[in-house]
């Protein structure tokens, strides 16, 4: 069996492994449970993609701190994109995947990059037995190009025992090579966005080959659930800013293409709500940016305070797919003079807050806002509708100061 390269970071394997587990563990159950589609369109939500945001946030919530931060120094994206359905049937030789790749993002470092094909059991194990063995060899090559005198160029293989097969497992195969070098000729030439797999299979005993299907690949017309899945991981060379995936998925829902997930529930009309203002645990006072207190009342000082973002009320839960909430918090609260140390003060506001308390009228007040942030991980849909697992930053506050 391949084992990823020894380079890989140490979490990522195991976080892999983890959800591959989780996965495998209710896949039987997952297969048949194929929900009917929303508006007309539906998108698939890879099991494995769920595990690994499950397992990922899991770690998250324990506090694994040092293993979070392995991970984001190496990959904060991962993108998953499900085979493409094809007209005409693999050849008898082998079983073909096909994908489309216009969604990795020419701005992303790609880090790693993997095939994942679904093998259910064989559906005649005694005839495999008696005629090569319970051993087999999956090899994966490179499709040739139409009209190319090319021959395909096998890029991995792996050795499969089928007397270990009780339910649907996934192989995996590393294709980063294949896929960093299709990117490279997207680049320098006019070349396409899909990348193409044909995966064979030999006897390992007699090195005949065999029907891909014999041995639970490929076969009839698949499910999303069972379809192959190409998972990219990649960190980006800027900071993400949450607002660009808005704009592209309106623009997905102008050209009439704004499907949600499966699992979902039925499609509703949306109604526009009217943006809250009062915030749950807001204390007395107004506040603010150091305005008047009102009425008399003892201005608060600078702190956190409660902010419950919800994506469903925003509108938002036809892409998101998880969090569909998650406290954000705000900064509230005067910045009077004298300033407390915690709220670790910049030499210009501890100036400007003096000048402040001299004369009001000259000089405002220095501001409570955000001075520690950290991020939040989400799983959504792309405007390509490909699944992709994000580390966006700043979006949680964890200190207040004034400014």
């Amino acid at each position: 069996m391949n084992r990823r390269k020894s380079g890989a970071p140490f979490f990522l394997c195991f976080a892999l492994c983890f959800a591959s587990v989780c996965e495998a563990a209710a896949l039987d159950a997952r297969l048949a449970r194929e929900q009917p589609p929303r508006n007309g369109t539906s998108v698939h939500i890879p099991a494995y993609m769920m595990a690994l945001y499950r397992t990922l946030s899991e770690l998250d919530r324990r506090g694994a701190n040092d293993s979070l931060a392995r991970f984001r120094r190496h990959a904060n994206t991962v993108t998953s994109f499900i085979e493409q359905r094809q007209d005409e049937p693999s050849d008898g030789s082998h079983q073909r995947y096909i994908f489309d790749l216009s969604g990795l993002s020419r701005m992303e470092e790609l880090m790693e990059a993997e095939l994942r094909v679904l093998r259910r059991p064989p559906p005649d194990i005694g005839k495999l037995l008696s005629q090569g063995g319970s051993l087999y060899r999956l090899l994966l090559y490179s499709c040739s190009r139409l009209g190319s005198s090319d021959r395909p160029l096998l890029l991995t293989s792996r050795t499969i025992d089928i007397l270990d097969t009780f339910s649907a497992t996934w192989d995996v195969f590393d294709i980063l090579a294949i896929v960093k070098a299709s990117r490279k000729k997207r680049r320098t030439a006019r070349g396409s966005n899909f990348v193409c797999f044909n995966v064979a299979v030999v006897c390992d005993s007699t090195n005949e080959a065999v029907y891909p299907p014999l041995l639970g690949l490929g076969g009839e017309a698949q499910g999303g659930q069972e379809r192959a899945l190409l998972v990219a991981f990649s960190r980006t060379r800027r900071k993400d800013n949450l607002f660009r995936e808005i704009r592209e998925k309106m623009k997905a829902v102008q050209n009439g293409s704004p499907p949600g997930p499966t699992f979902e529930g039925s499609s509703r009309p949306r109604r526009r709500r009217k943006r809250r203002t009062t915030l749950a645990g807001r204390s007395s006072g107004t506040g603010g940016g150091g305005g008047g207190g009102g009425g008399g009342r003892r201005r608060t000082r600078c702190s956190r305070k409660p902010l419950h973002v919800n994506f469903k009320e925003l509108g938002w839960d036809d892409w998101i797919i998880a969090p569909l909430d998650y406290e954000a918090y705000h900064c509230e609260g005067a910045c009077d003079f004298p300033l407390r140390s915690h709220l670790e003060p910049t030499n210009h506001a501890i100036i400007q807050t003096l000048m402040n308390s001299m004369d009001p009228e000259s000089t405002p007040p220095s501001c409570c806002v955000p001075s520690k942030l950290s991020p939040i991980s989400i799983l959504y849909i792309d405007s390509g509708n490909n699944v992709v697992y994000k580390q966006y930053e700043d979006m949680v506050v964890e200190q207040c100061g004034c400014r």
